[in-house]
């Protein structure tokens, strides 16, 4: 069936679903779903993949962003170890408040990490490239401080973002 959404132009006074105006409110209902669907995919975001986060902040902490719905990030730093080599990207959830390191394909030589929080409280999660897929660390809350670092293979010192 091919809808016609001009056809909802008017409704009678009897009401949407009186049996004159039903097709009418069935062509509305579905052009209105159209429409909703059109500006979520316009958006980026699949009406199948809109969900809720299971954590948020401080319960996010050790926890991957895959399985707590907060890979929705965004990335908002980079960094390059010295010498080159792949970059380590800081990506954050602001529906889940958290943040964590990713790596695209690479050579497994690469560890890299998220550091989190300050003083006796701060975290770091650690974790290994992977030639095979994109890896990442646990999240850290950002409601503190955090970065992302990447070891240089060749000098062993760790290179990481700017505190955010």
């Amino acid at each position: 069936m091919i809808m016609n959404c001009s056809e909802i132009r008017t409704i009678d006074g009897r009401g949407p679903l009186s049996s004159k105006n039903s097709r009418r409110f069935r062509v509305l209902l579905a052009c209105t779903a159209a429409f909703a669907a059109t500006i979520l995919l316009t958006a980026g975001v699949s009406p199948a993949t809109v969900k809720s986060s299971a954590c948020r902040v401080a319960s996010c902490s050790g926890k991957y962003p895959t399985q707590q719905g907060c890979d929705d990030g965004r990335t908002i730093d980079r960094k390059e170890p010295g010498g080159g080599g792949p970059d380590v990207l800081l990506r954050v959830s602001a529906r889940c408040g958290a943040a964590w390191a990713y790596m695209g394909k690479a050579n497994s030589s690469w560890d890299y990490r998220i550091q989190g929080g300050q003083g006796t409280a701060m975290k770091t999660y650690s974790a290994w490239a992977d030639l095979g897929r994109p890896t990442y660390t646990p999240m850290v809350p950002t409601n503190k401080p955090y970065r992302a670092c990447i070891k240089g293979v060749t000098d062993g010192d760790w290179y990481c973002t700017p505190w955010h």
